[in-house]
């Protein structure tokens, strides 16, 4: 009986796993890291959940992605592409921040 159950398991979890691979493929040049980033940005600005501080000029985003270019036009790779990705690391976390608290209302709302 256990061995059923635990071959249920593991089949169950491949599976699964199987499923979600391979469905969104994640982008890897400087040129859809950026565009995947400001379309993520996007949206958070559509919902009016951008990510900034108060004494700064440009949200994360920007800030990251003007750091991007900079190093771009610098010649510096890796530097273009740690910041690119950092943008879409913010950017995404901006729009996950409004899928996940969407439905919630404050306490003295009824």
């Amino acid at each position: 009986m256990k061995k059923i159950i635990v071959t249920a398991a593991v089949a169950a979890s491949l599976s699964l796993g199987a499923c979600s691979m391979g469905t969104k493929s994640e982008p890897k040049t400087y040129a859809e890291i950026t565009a995947a980033a400001k379309a993520a940005h996007a949206e958070a600005k559509k919902h009016q959940n951008v990510w900034k501080q108060k004494k700064m000029k440009k949200a994360y985003v920007d800030y990251y992605l003007a750091q991007a270019e900079a190093a771009k036009k610098k010649g510096d790779e890796a530097a273009a592409m740690k910041n690119a990705k950092l943008a879409l690391r913010v950017a995404r976390a901006e729009v996950d921040q409004i899928n996940r608290y969407k439905n919630e209302k404050p306490m003295w709302e009824k």
